[in-house]
């Protein structure tokens, strides 16, 4: 099957810019803005649903550094037949029906009390539900903050894991590229803060995945799986993630049939980019900039999954959830990081555009009339869909919670 979206009635194009990419404009750790303001009701906790230019085609997404110049943050019309491209090249050229959107893309963010960057989150969940060539999808894309863990490893791990660079630098010219392996024209060793651990590919291979916990419309788990990070397998440079099926990947609960595709930074790194960067990751500094000769390398750890909506029945599906940040070794004392939810900062999930406070959007009721309401599922207490005093909307897929 064709799962991307290619032909559609009154298709829109996404013209999207992100200050996020090359890591040049965007805020890195202990850049954030902080805790979003809370709505009318008080009720102000986790992401919300962004627009561009106003139509809700796209979220703020997470504006951690390292993401390389080709990222750009979910949007609809990106089915899992995509999984296989380099980070940001389905999002750069996604068609889509805006009536195909059954839920905007949204951002939540989630922390713990060993985030060394209190300003913004631990990780994100970006996640959208659409219909794509017939089938009703979810799509969800886990960021975590490259203070905790990167992409950078071997003779290049860099931005807090332990060791000496021992590269020799250059004089070469600012632009110039880096031999495979080599440090950025100019770094001299020893230049980054270092960590309590040391980096390798292998640690990548050998132990790292994340966890998603998946609810229905009634606060129900229905699915509970790991997602595979990266894994010696039949990949082009021989390595790949085998999602929920194998390496580090399986389904705790729930049916596995439901994972349409899965796919990871790494693998997009080494397999949609063609970057065979097995032993040392290209180099960068401690700002994350791009490197001339791999400008599209994700430094993020970032894990992507794409679901079947159908699988969560009739309650439809209420939300994706991580109880902890996992990675061996982490930048951190400890590898694995209890997290719960928490407000994005405002201008990574802010709308724009729009005129409703953090965490509420647009509802058009049938009479023309307009209102601000409560994003469902944007982390309220206890898994709740919606804050007190609103329920979900079932006629809109869950779409709304409206006033009791």
């Amino acid at each position: 099957m064709n799962w991307r979206k290619t032909s559609v009635i009154g298709v829109v194009g996404l013209a999207l810019a992100s200050s996020a990419c090359g890591g040049e404009s965007s805020p890195g750790p202990n850049q954030g803005s902080g805790a979003s303001a809370a709505g009318p009701s008080g009720h102000g906790a986790g992401g919300t649903s962004g627009t561009s230019s106003g139509n809700g085609t796209t979220s703020g997404g997470p504006k951690f550094q390292g993401s390389g110049t080709s990222y750009l943050p979910l949007t609809p019309g990106c089915g899992p037949e995509t999984a296989s491209e380099c980070t940001g090249a389905c999002e750069a050229h996604a068609t889509f029906d805006p009536s195909s959107v059954i839920r905007a893309p949204a951002t939540l963010c989630f922390t713990g009390d060993a985030d060394p960057t209190p300003d913004d989150p631990l990780a994100t969940i970006e996640q959208v539900l659409e219909v794509i060539d017939g089938k009703r999808v979810i799509h969800l894309r886990v960021t975590f903050d490259p203070a905790f863990v990167d992409n950078t490893y071997g003779a290049n791990a860099c931005c807090g894991w332990s060791g000496t660079d021992t590269t020799a630098g250059t004089d070469a010219g600012a632009n110039a590229a880096p031999a495979p392996g080599g440090m950025m024209p100019g770094m001299m060793p020893g230049m980054m803060p270092k960590g309590p651990h040391g980096h390798t590919f292998s640690d990548l291979v050998g132990s790292d995945h994340v966890e998603l916990l998946l609810t229905d419309g009634a606060g129900k788990t229905v699915m509970d799986f790991d997602v595979d990070y990266i894994t010696a397998a039949s990949g082009a440079c021989g390595y790949q993630t085998l999602g929920v099926t194998g390496g580090e990947g399986k389904v705790v609960s729930g049916n596995a049939s439901a994972v349409l595709g899965a796919s990871t930074s790494l693998d997009r790194n080494l397999n949609g980019c063609g970057y065979c960067y097995t032993t040392d990751s290209p180099a960068t500094d401690e700002n994350y900039t791009p490197n001339a000769a791999t400008p599209a390398w994700d430094y993020r750890v970032v894990y992507e999954v794409w679901l079947d909506l159908d699988a969560f029945g009739s309650s439809g599906f209420g939300q994706a959830y991580i109880n902890n940040v996992h990675a061996s070794p982490s930048k951190l004392s400890s590898n694995t990081v209890e997290v719960t939810p928490t407000p994005c900062p405002n201008d990574w999930d802010t709308p724009k555009g729009g005129t409703c406070p953090q965490n509420y959007t647009v509802y058009v009721q049938s009479e023309g009339k307009s209102s601000c309401v409560p994003i469902p599922f944007a982390n309220y207490p206890n898994m709740a869909p919606c804050p007190s005093g609103y329920t979900l909307e079932l006629a809109s897929e869950g779409k709304y919670c409206i006033p009791e």
